[in-house]
Formats: C-alpha cells, structure tokens, sequence
C-alpha cells in the first residue's frame, strides 16, 4: 500500500481519558482506499473503511464526509501530514496555522496584488518558481497585517532573516504606508478567531492535500501510459494542468521508483534547435546547474526573451538539467565500480 496521507485525531472522554484513532489515505495497483482505525471502549481495534475504489474523486468526497463526521464528534487531528512526529500540534505551529487562516480571511485585496506582481517580476529575474520566493499564503498574511519595518516583517511566519536581506526593502515599499487596523506583536490573532470556523478551515487544508496528493499519484500513472504510447510531455501537462516543475519533479519521482523516463526526455529535447541545446549543454558544464537564469543569459545575452518565450525556455532546460545530471550519477556509479573492481 502507497500510504499517501497519514494523520492521527484525537477526542477527550470522561474523566480526562483521550481516545485516539488514526486516518489514512492509499493506494495500491490502482485502488484507492481510505480507512479509518480506533480502539473502542472495550479496548479491541476497530477497522472502518471509507472507501475502496478506482476513482480519486469518490475518494474525496468519502474522506470529506468521514471527517466531518469524525470532527462532529469531538475528533481533532493531531499530524499534518506523513512523517510527522506523533505529538499535538505545538503552540508555534498552531500560531502559525492561525496566522494563515487570519491572512486568507483579511488580505487587502489591492496590497496581496501588488506583492503577488512584485514576485511575479522577482522571480523572473532570477528565473525561480514564484512560490519559491514567497508563497501564497506568505503574501495574504503580509497583506493583511502591512507590516512597516523589518521588525514586523520578521513576525510573518516563514520571512525569516534570509529572505528579509534580500526582499525585506521591497516589500516593505508596499506596506509601509497602508493603513492598518491592527497592530504587532500578533498574539491577539488566537482571541478574535472562531474557533469552529478554524477548525473547519484545517479540516478543509487536509482535504485539499489529500486531493493533490491523489492528483498526482493519478499522473504519475497516466505520465506512464503516455510516455509508452509514443505520447509527448506536454500532452500530459496540458492534460493534467501540471507545470513543467511538477512534471519534473513527477518523471524524478518515478525514476527513483524504477521506472525508465530518459527515453521520453530525449524525444522532448529533440525538439529543441540542436545548437541551443548543445550551447546550454556547455553552459551547464561551465556554470553549474543549481539555478537556471545564468543558463538563460548565456543562450541569450543581454536581450532576454519576454516572459512566455522564457517559460518556454525553462522548460526544456528543467528536462535537460534532469538529464544531465542522471549522466552525472551514472558516471560516477561506473567510476566506482571500475575502482572496486581494479
């Protein structure tokens, strides 16, 4: 079984006593399943199967309706997701789950899309994922509580000292002079909550990662059936609504897992002009291939392509890098065993 979500609940009893039950999520050879496990009060487990069947959206919906249910009567998960350590949820993590679903409720509109165009310009410059600099969630909170000076900036969970030196100035351009109706230190957050609503809007982010996880172990498995039918990569993405990161990150995962994925690599590259690839195949040697923007200056100098040619760009160069770095590995394994048999 491919456990793709674990989470574990808890409900207070009588006399202080706490019943605890577990939730998963998994697949296996195409099944999903969703199960649901407790001790009852006799002390013997008790096994409930949500659901057990071919379709992710039957999935979910079995696993919405089962937790509503399960919170309905007291429950209240204790783990976010898998591998997590097995304790409630701390005091800094729940400030921090309640930060979140203040920014969601209360981001200025006008300020979370001037930050959202900001990092849209950003990471175009340094030719990294937008969410890498800043995630959604990052900018509703900054945009609901405008801080004005790095003090404050410091305060929004995840803008730690890193990304303050680097983007704290121009952030702080945007809020410094909003008007605001609070103030920090943010404390006061946990006493204005409503705390069923809270609880509801967790119960909602566990659905939603148990919905992209299903999402995606779906595409790993239709990516399989297209790459042996001849098909192409960006059929895939365009079906599945993946983006060329995902998708990367996707044919990684499956390479790990076993599968052969270089084949349908090489048919994506052989469309790109041959003295393109040949010169960022240079590039990568030269420069490294941590980060993509130097490739892209060097194949284009100091007149960049606009934005959708530069997408474009970045995504054959995410399949190349992919490559290059499995000639890497591949090499080193042959070193080595060339040694251990000398």
């Amino acid at each position: 079984m491919n456990v793709i979500y674990l989470t574990t609940l808890e409900k207070q009893m009588d006399e202080g006593k706490v019943r605890q039950a577990q939730f998963f999520a998994g697949e296996k050879t195409g099944i999903w399943q969703a199960m649901w496990n407790e001790v009852n009060d006799n002390g013997k487990p008790v096994q409930d199967i949500w659901y057990e069947g071919i379709s992710w959206e039957e999935l979910v919906h079995a696993i919405r309706k089962g937790l509503q249910l399960k919170l309905a009567e007291g429950y209240k998960p204790l783990l976010r997701g898998i591998g997590e350590e097995q304790t409630g949820l701390s005091a800094k993590a729940e400030m921090t789950q309640l930060l979140q679903y203040y920014g969601e409720l209360n981001a200025d509109e006008a300020v979370y899309d001037e930050l959202r165009a900001w990092r849209r310009e950003q990471s175009f410059k340094e030719g990294r994922s937008p969410f890498i600099l800043a995630s959604n969630r990052m900018l509703q909170m900054i945009a609901a509580f405008c801080p004005q000076s790095l003090e404050e900036l410091l305060h929004i969970p995840g803008f730690g000292q890193n990304r303050a030196s680097k983007y704290g100035g121009d952030v702080l351009r945007i809020t410094r002079d909003k008007q605001r109706q609070t103030d920090f230190p943010l404390d006061w957050v946990a006493g204005v909550t409503d705390r069923p609503q809270f609880e509801a809007w967790m119960n909602r982010q566990l659905e939603r990662r148990v919905q992209k996880e299903a999402a995606r172990q779906s595409g790993k498995r239709r990516l399989l059936e297209v790459m042996a039918s001849g098909g192409s990569l960006a059929q895939i993405r365009t079906e599945l609504s993946f983006t060329s990161r995902e998708l990367v990150a996707l044919l990684e995962e499956l390479e790990r897992e076993g599968y052969e994925v270089l084949a349908g690599i090489e048919s994506e590259l052989a469309k790109v002009p041959s003295e393109q690839l040949a010169e960022a195949e240079r590039l990568f040697a030269e420069m490294g291939d941590r980060y993509l923007k130097p490739i892209l200056q060097g194949l284009y100098g100091e007149e960049l392509p606009d934005a959708q040619t530069a997408d474009g760009v970045y995504e054959w160069l995410r399949l190349l890098r992919f490559k290059t770095r499995k000639r890497k590995e591949e090499a080193i394994r042959e070193r080595e065993g060339g040694q251990k048999a000398g």
